[in-house]
């Protein structure tokens, strides 16, 4: 049976002159993963455009570029008349009539290497790290409208994201496009706790391995819990609605998102030592604020062009 994993995508690229009240634009993307096939991704995009001449691209990261670029395969349009240029090495240039236009790619994710990267997108049978600049191409003028996220996914896969949640649990938000990338997705056979610190809803996401060692959960959560105490008595509030661990073992490393991090934690390590993670969580969080909330002027929301090194960080 193949199993997918689904983002859907319309884009309405500019307000008619008189938008009915109840109109709003909004992206909505469609990733589509076929578990028969992990070699990578789908990506459907729906526009309605109302220009002849429309740019997406790959968004390159501020703290490192992985040049996700180079993992775009079949890039195709409907209609099958419309002439598309690579402009530049992440830009892809369309020309086709206004109206109804399906965009299609496929993002092919490196075969993966233990220890992995934390940030680094993956796909096994139990579960992966989706979404975020790896996977989404945006709409290049359009940065700024709000972006819907649907995701179908296995019956025994669960989602952990800084996406906004929605009433439909397949459902997820994000304010723009510079949001998306901040919110990648891991999903899977995952355990998860919850605490509420200030009246904010905190999520551990364990994501193991099939041969993973057990390790006391009991200490390793609430190693975290008392962490993110320390970090709010500091800050006194937090910028975010809600926020994602996203642990994954037989990773390392770590990078820090706007409401989630991406962190890697083997299980081994965690049954030496419950606590063995905790700095490297501790710096990744801090960051929320320092870094994120409070960052240099010279960081760019998103763009496709490197970020080019700076002395205020």
């Amino acid at each position: 049976m193949k199993t997918t994993i689904a983002v859907l995508a319309t884009l309405a690229l500019a307000s008619p002159p008189k938008p009915h009240p109840t109109l709003k634009p909004v992206v909505n993307y469609t990733l589509r993963v076929d578990s028969t096939d992990l070699s990578g991704w789908d990506v459907e995009i729906r526009l309605r455009t109302v220009t002849d001449t429309f740019r997406l691209a790959m968004a390159a990261h501020q703290e490192y570029d992985d040049r996700f670029f180079r993992n775009v395969r079949n890039f195709s349009i409907e209609p099958g008349s419309a002439l598309v240029t690579r402009v530049d090495s992440s830009v892809w240039q369309v020309v086709t009539p206004k109206g109804d236009v399906r965009v299609r790619y496929r993002i092919a994710v490196p075969a993966e290497q233990l220890p992995r990267a934390a940030w680094k997108p993956f796909l096994t049978p139990t579960g992966g790290l989706l979404g975020g600049p790896h996977a989404f191409m945006y709409l290049v003028g359009a940065e700024r409208m709000p972006v819907t996220v649907t995701l179908e996914l296995p019956a025994s896969w669960r989602v952990a994201t800084g996406l906004e949640r929605t009433r439909d649990p397949r459902v997820f938000t994000a304010a723009n496009a510079a949001a998306l990338m901040e919110a990648p997705v891991l999903a899977g056979h995952v355990r998860e706790w919850r605490f509420i610190e200030h009246g904010v809803l905190h999520r551990i996401v364990y994501w193991p391995l099939p041969d993973a060692t057990p390790f006391d959960t009991v200490a390793f959560v609430s190693g975290i819990q008392r962490m993110v105490a320390q970090v709010f008595a500091l800050f006194g509030r937090a910028p975010y609605r809600e926020y994602v661990f996203q642990f994954q073992d037989g990773a390392q490393g770590a990078l820090e998102h706007t409401s989630s991090v991406s962190l890697g934690a083997r299980s081994a390590d965690l049954a030496r030592d419950p606590n063995a993670a905790i700095e490297e969580t501790a710096h990744e969080f801090f960051h929320t604020w320092n870094l994120l909330a409070i960052k240099p002027t010279e960081y760019r929301d998103i763009d496709y062009r490197t970020q080019p090194p700076i002395s205020s960080l």
